[in-house]
């Protein structure tokens, strides 16, 4: 089986375009994911401090676990938050 290749500026506008989709998912989700963690958590913290401590507002980052050489398999992200 041949090893596939693509143009670095191809990969790059889907990375761009995954990211978008992340970012915009969590941002449409944000009550629901506060819900989620007000459910399970034990610290409870309100969302207003959250908010105001800016613990919503998110940096992402998008690993190609074939970029990182992992055993996990080719074509997986790898999505890390980053605060």
């Amino acid at each position: 089986m041949s090893k596939k290749t693509i143009r670095p500026k191809d990969k790059d506008e889907w990375r761009d375009f995954v990211l978008h989709e992340i970012v915009s998912f969590l941002g449409d989700r944000k009550d629901e994911i506060y819900q989620s963690y007000a459910n399970q958590s034990k610290g409870k913290l309100p969302l207003a401090l959250i908010e105001e401590l800016g613990l919503m507002d998110f940096e992402l980052a998008i690993t190609f676990l074939q970029d990182k050489q992992s055993g996990l398999g080719r074509g997986f992200l790898g999505i890390n938050l980053i605060r």
